[in-house]
């Protein structure tokens, strides 16, 4: 397998909107599922199933501590990617094809193809 191809399974995993929600949770700090469930308003199930997909790609891991399993992510720079990817989707006009705003401010482009916010 390449680099791309382990880069677009990778991707593929997180760009779900649950598992994104999960991530930015885990990003804080460990959890267990029924924490994730609850903060989520989701059904345990459904949190349980989208853990075990980030698990298989080494995204998250667990520890077991008396009667909860514990979640975390596997590497702290995946903590940044998550905030910084979010951080991207409010500062630049990525995604325009869906006409929304993430409450960014309006921006124009300049000659060179810089963004730079409208004043």
């Amino acid at each position: 397998m390449t680099i791309e191809e382990d880069q677009a399974r990778f991707l593929k995993c997180v760009g779900e909107p649950t598992r994104l929600q999960i991530l930015k949770l885990l990003a804080k700090g460990e959890r267990c599922v029924g924490e994730l469930a609850s903060l989520l308003n989701k059904e345990q199930s459904l949190v349980s199933h989208h853990l075990r997909a980030l698990k298989a790609c080494n995204i998250v891991k667990d520890e077991q501590e008396a009667q909860k399993v514990y979640y975390k992510l596997t590497d702290v720079r995946l903590a940044k990617l998550i905030i910084y990817s979010e951080a991207l989707m409010k500062e630049l006009s990525l995604c325009e094809c869906q006409e929304v705003n993430y409450g960014r401010k309006e921006s124009k482009r300049t000659r060179e193809g810089q963004i730079r916010p409208a004043s």
